[in-house]
């Protein structure tokens, strides 16, 4: 054994002790990054000499830097991340949807609803009073610009919602493509496991990405023996060693709006995560917005439908000369029951009154519809003919005709001669919209009846009692109250108060849920941070140690070289 041999393991020592500092100091610089794991340095003896009385030591080498990883802890955390992430986005979607409604608050439609029942309560107290009758038109106009409103910002939160949709998947292909990509450059830097563990900033990185990639879909990692991992979110594989699975995205409408879906290049299924603020955006987009869009769809056709069929049945302070219906037929010799009028028509009777002005004599006419499927029912061509000839002998001012568009039009060529209508069982008069309040078919196009807007003589208030009469603004009041909407055939405000009201328990639940989630993701991270975080008080003791233990090698190589010296000199 020489002193050559002493000079060498000098060197090592001080090769190996320079390596851990130079570890230390990669700690201590990355304390603040997320997600980092401290790396620690494993040394190795080197092989011994053999002597003829013993084996003798020839310094020490690094045999590997790791990283101070509990995989069962990652894995953990990227679940609680999953869940968190998921709740986050679940938390605003409803604070936003409620905001959008705005009745949490105390305003928004049930205000608006409140508020012209009002001014038709109003109006049953004094029905000739032409100021109560525009103060229903003006709350009935707010109450229909209410539902535009709350239709339009519910539709333009769900182009949002793509759009964040769409965000989210192209940071998935970008994330799990950075993840094969580092996959591979880990699988060369450890030789295909030969020496595992040891690309620790690579490591580092793709640990990164998989945190990141859990906060917007679940996912579930499994290394294999190469050091490459496997990306699995629910069923769907999304990266295997070095390949990832690209998602394309899919346009498709829904009605007038145009959505994306994420489709796999390779086989075309849809993807749907089940976790995640993906989870969230899809669910909220795809359910939430079109329930809402649906409850709110089921109340403004309560007042087409139901509101409207109240109306048509009665007259105001004026009658019509000429009416032209607000809703056509798409084909005028086919059975009114399926023309393609918007809301049901069924085998019923209507009735028109003719009156004379001059002396206030009323005739009736009673018109039967056919609706009961058979080859005779009854078409608009129909109609107008059983009109044209049931009036036209007495009253040959009044004409009934279908305009080029197919809408059907009554009209009256004497002045003295008005026209009104009474006991319509067959829902004709309302789902083609004659003498409506409101015109349009759901909530984004709902508005009061122009011809209304024009003589406000024409809302609804009796039934032929004369100027006092208040029959029909009566009836119209008591819808208020009327079990007629949804299935559970509720009120229009307890429809709407259930409906807000799941909304404000759900933004609840999911609060208290987010508060959950977040104290059960923090206590996993502190799990994580106590055992692979950086502790800037242990870096500071492990760097005084290999300061001390480099200093003792230099110390060493100094006598090793007087020694020598020594020894020349000699």
């Amino acid at each position: 054994m020489s002193l050559f041999s002493s000079l060498n393991l000098a060197r090592l020592s001080l090769a190996a002790h320079q390596s851990a500092i130079q570890t230390v100091g990669q700690n201590i610089a990355n304390s603040t990054t997320e997600g980092y794991a401290r790396q620690r340095v494993q040394f190795q003896p080197t092989p011994s000499n053999d002597l003829v009385f013993a084996r003798l030591g020839t310094g020490v080498r690094v045999d590997r830097i790791e990283r101070v990883v509990d995989e069962h802890l990652e894995a953990t955390l990227r679940g609680a991340r999953s869940d968190l992430g998921m709740l986050a986005e679940r938390d605003r979607v409803l604070t936003l949807t409620g905001s959008i409604f705005n009745d949490l608050n105390g305003g928004g439609l049930s205000q608006a609803v409140g508020r012209f029942f009002d001014s038709l309560e109003d109006l049953s107290n004094t029905p000739e009073d032409p100021t109560a009758r525009s103060q229903v038109l003006e709350e009935g106009q707010t109450l229909a610009d209410t539902f535009r409103y709350i239709d339009d910002q519910l539709r333009t939160f769900r182009r949002n919602l793509d759009e964040d949709v769409v965000g989210v998947l192209r940071d998935v292909n970008r994330m799990i493509g950075e993840v094969a990509a580092l996959n591979t450059e880990i699988v060369a830097a450890e030789d295909g496991g030969i020496h595992p563990d040891t690309a620790s900033d690579l490591r580092t990185r793709r640990d990164a990405l998989l945190g990141e990639l859990s906060d917007i879909i679940d996912i579930k990692v499994i290394e294999n023996s190469r050091g490459a991992v496997q990306v699995l979110s629910g069923s769907d594989v999304l990266v295997f060693e070095s390949d990832a699975r690209e998602i394309a995205l899919e346009e498709y409408s829904d009605g007038d709006i145009t959505y994306t879906a994420g489709r796999f290049v390779d086989d075309g299924k849809v993807f749907n995560p089940f976790g995640g603020r993906l989870a969230s955006l899809l669910e909220a987009r795809d359910q939430l917005t079109v329930e809402l869009q649906g409850d709110l769809n089921t109340l403004a056709e309560a007042f087409l439908d139901e509101f409207n069929a109240i109306h048509t049945n009665g007259e105001g302070t004026a009658r019509f000369t000429s009416v032209t219906a607000t809703h056509a037929v798409v084909d005028r010799d086919e059975s009114l029951a399926t023309a393609g009028l918007p809301f049901a028509v069924e085998d019923g009777r209507f009735t028109i009154q003719v009156v004379s002005e001059s002396d206030g004599v009323r005739d009736s006419y009673v018109f039967d519809l056919d609706l009961d499927g058979g080859s005779d029912d009854t078409s608009l061509v129909d109609l107008v003919d059983q009109i044209n000839a049931a009036i036209a002998t007495e009253h040959p001012e009044i004409t009934a005709s279908i305009t080029g568009d197919g809408f059907f039009k009554l009209d009256s060529s004497d002045p003295n001669l008005t026209f009104t209508f009474r006991d319509d069982d067959s829902g004709f008069l309302r789902a083609a919209g004659v003498n409506t309040f409101f015109t349009g078919t759901n909530a984004s196009n709902i508005a009061v009846s122009e011809a209304l807007v024009s003589n406000v003589d024409y809302v609804t208030t009796g039934r032929g009692g004369g100027p006092g009469d208040n029959s029909a603004a009566q009836a119209l009041l008591g819808f208020r109250d009327s079990g007629v909407v949804g299935e559970a055939a509720v009120s229009v405000e307890a429809y709407y108060s259930a409906t807000i009201g799941r909304i404000g328990v759900e933004g609840a639940e999911a609060r208290d849920l987010l508060t959950n989630q977040q104290a059960i993701t923090e206590a996993v991270r502190g799990q994580r941070e106590a055992l692979s975080g950086v502790s800037l008080d242990e870096e500071a003791i492990e760097l005084i140690q290999y300061q001390r233990a480099y200093q003792g090698s230099a110390r060493f190589l100094t006598v090793v070289d007087q020694l020598l010296d020594t020894l020349i000199n000699i």
